[in-house]
Parts: C-alpha cells; sequence; structure tokens
C-alpha cells in the first residue's frame, strides 16, 4: 500500500514538475528537445545523490520473463531511444524488467538540424514526433561505456540497438561491440538490429533489403550465440512483416520488436516549418497502440519466436491486451518520457492479476 501511494505521489509531482519545464523552456521558440536537454540534466544529478532511493521499487517475483538465456525482472523494457546512465539507472530503479540503449552507429553523426522534436495530439492522443536522424558517438566511444556497474549490477537484460546504412555498416558495429562484450563477465547482454528508421533523409534501412538482413542474421549468429532481436516499422504491410518473419524462423534465438515509431509529415500533425526542420518524422505515442496490437496478433497466430510489443503502449489494459496477444515483453518509450512512474504500478498491478 505504501508503495503504491508513494509511486502516486512521485508520478503526480514529475508530471507537474515535466509541465512547468515545457511550459518555460520549450514553448519560445518552440522546441522540446530544450526542455529534455535540461530534464536529463536534473536527472542526471538527481541519480547521483540518495534521493535517487525515493525511486526505488521492488519488482514482483511472479512477474519475471524467461526468454532464451536472459531472465527480464517484468515483461515491461525501455525501447531504444536513450544512452544516458541516468535515465536508464532511473528506469531500472522504478521496476523496468530489462533496458536498450538507443541506436549505435558505426560513425559519429550530429543527426538532424533542430527543432526536431516536439509535442503533438493526434485525434487528441498524446504522442511526440522526432526527426533526430539518429544521432550517435559512433561505435567507438560507445564501447567504452558498456561495462557499466551502475546497471550491470541489477543483472537485467541490456540490449545493444545498432543501426547502419548498409549491412556492412551494420556488421561492423556488431563485431566491434560483440568483441568488447566477450571480455565482459556479464551474460544478460542482446543485440537488436534497427531495421527500420522512419527519421533517416530517405525512410529506408535495411527493412528494404531482405537479402542483406538474412546475410547479416547468418553471419552474426555465426560469431555469437547472444540473442538477437529484430526491430521493424509500424509502417511495414502485413505481407513485409511475413517476409522478415519467414527469414527469422530460419534462425535461432531471435525475437521480433514490433514495432518502432510511424512517420508522419509535419504539416500533418499541424507543425509548421519554424517548428519542425525536415518535412517528417517518427510519430510515437498513444496513436500506435492499434496497429501495434494488430501486428502482435498477426505473427503470433503463425511463428513461435518471442514477440516484443512497442508501440503506443500507455496503460495497464495496453499491456495486458499485446500480453494476451501473443507478446511475450512490452517495449515503452513515450510513456517513460511522459509518466515513467506507471512501472512500478503496471508492475504491481500485473502481480496481483496474476494470483
Amino acid at each position: 500500500m505504501f508503495n503504491k501511494l508513494r509511486s502516486k505521489i512521485l508520478s503526480l509531482k514529475f508530471r507537474a514538475i515535466r509541465r512547468s519545464v515545457i511550459i518555460i523552456l520549450a514553448s519560445f521558440p518552440k522546441d522540446l528537445e530544450r526542455a529534455i536537454i535540461f530534464g536529463d540534466a536534473l536527472n542526471h544529478l538527481l541519480m547521483s545523490t540518495p534521493l535517487k532511493y525515493l525511486f526505488k521499487f521492488s519488482v514482483p517475483k511472479n512477474i519475471e520473463v524467461k526468454m532464451f538465456n536472459l531472465k527480464f525482472s517484468s515483461p515491461l523494457i525501455s525501447a531504444s531511444f536513450k544512452d544516458d546512465v541516468s535515465s536508464l539507472l532511473q528506469w531500472q530503479l522504478l521496476g523496468i524488467g530489462g533496458i536498450t540503449y538507443k541506436t549505435v552507429l558505426k560513425d559519429p553523426s550530429k543527426g538532424n538540424a533542430r527543432p526536431r522534436i516536439q509535442e503533438v495530439s493526434p485525434n487528441g492522443r498524446y504522442g511526440i514526433l522526432n526527426s533526430l536522424g539518429l544521432p550517435t558517438k559512433g561505435v567507438k566511444k560507445f564501447i567504452n561505456h558498456i561495462d557499466n556497474k551502475k546497471l550491470i549490477n541489477f543483472n537485467r537484460p541490456i540490449g545493444i540497438s545498432i543501426g547502419g546504412n548498409n549491412v556492412q555498416d551494420y556488421y561492423d558495429v556488431f563485431k566491434e561491440i560483440d568483441k568488447t562484450l566477450n571480455s565482459i563477465a556479464f551474460d544478460q547482454f542482446f543485440y537488436e538490429l534497427n531495421i527500420s528508421c522512419p527519421n533517416t533523409e530517405d525512410g529506408k534501412c535495411l527493412s528494404d533489403n531482405l537479402e542483406g538482413l538474412e546475410n547479416l542474421l547468418t553471419k552474426m549468429r555465426e560469431k555469437t550465440i547472444r540473442p538477437i532481436f529484430i526491430k521493424v516499422s509500424p509502417d511495414s504491410s502485413r505481407e513485409e512483416i511475413i517476409k522478415i518473419c519467414d527469414i527469422l524462423a530460419k534462425i535461432s534465438s531471435v525475437a521480433i520488436n514490433l514495432g518502432n515509431s510511424k512517420y508522419m509529415t509535419a504539416k500533418s500533425l499541424g507543425l509548421n516549418e519554424k517548428h519542425f526542420s525536415k518535412e517528417g518524422g517518427g510519430l510515437s505515442g498513444e496513436t500506435l497502440f492499434d496497429n501495434t496490437l494488430e501486428m502482435v496478433k498477426l505473427v503470433s497466430k503463425k511463428y513461435q519466436f518471442p514477440i516484443i510489443a512497442t508501440g503506443g503502449i500507455s496503460s495497464l489494459s495496453n499491456v495486458k491486451e499485446v500480453l494476451n496477444a501473443g507478446a511475450s515483453l512490452v517495449g515503452m518509450a513515450t510513456l517513460l518520457v511522459s509518466d515513467p512512474l506507471k512501472i512500478p504500478q503496471i508492475n504491481q498491478q500485473l502481480s496481483q492479476n496474476d494470483k
């Protein structure tokens, strides 16, 4: 009862502070990224003090999910959109079952010009549109931070999302990371291939080269036994999803992540060129849920490999629907930004429903 009350009080305070920061920092000029940068700095400070234990919640034992050699303490995991340790640490303290670093590229990239991330409300449902363009420090710098004891000590799975402009880029990044992981005494790492990037320049990625995808997976499996998740886009058609699944069915220890942010034009969401640097970007948020649920049902009826449902998950009912439809894990992104205190609340509710 105390933990339930604590999470609700912290949730109210978090949302109030977040909204105040957005009003002050992200309204004039309109640029949500200014508020995000400030919020990340504030959270980093908070996670560096004993106050971080205000966010520590135990995870009920009866909601653990085992997948291959991985043990997720909860079916809730973070989607791959953050790599700052403070955010990942906060979510682990709150009870997230596993974390995923944001997509790593071969070379450093600043991403697209700002403003490139804004709040939107399609059909009155909260969402975030981003055209970040996968900013990254590059794989060489990333591998120096993988062995982070603050995160590893939770002994929960840690995913590393890999991106690239072509098959060779993906494989080069994988080899650099895999070499580093082989030197770390922690067996809960997994890979995620981000094969569809809706906010890149041409909107195309490895999902448009399925022969290349199969070759890449085969080469990766020859070098590692670590699980590999494949992250696809909600823009993919049913036929495209089936073709990808047919490839995955040939590879051991793989799972499919359905899916990613959905490409939308800024104009269709009420943003003008002053408020968004690109013509469009990836929409995340509640409006994606119906499509996510439909894709989970589609894949679970025909294939045996695990499914991660990501896109529009914003409540306990959403979580229960995708789990009942055949998903093993539930990826979260927008909810972790807007109200991460929902994590312990959903964990407790899932535990009670399981009794």
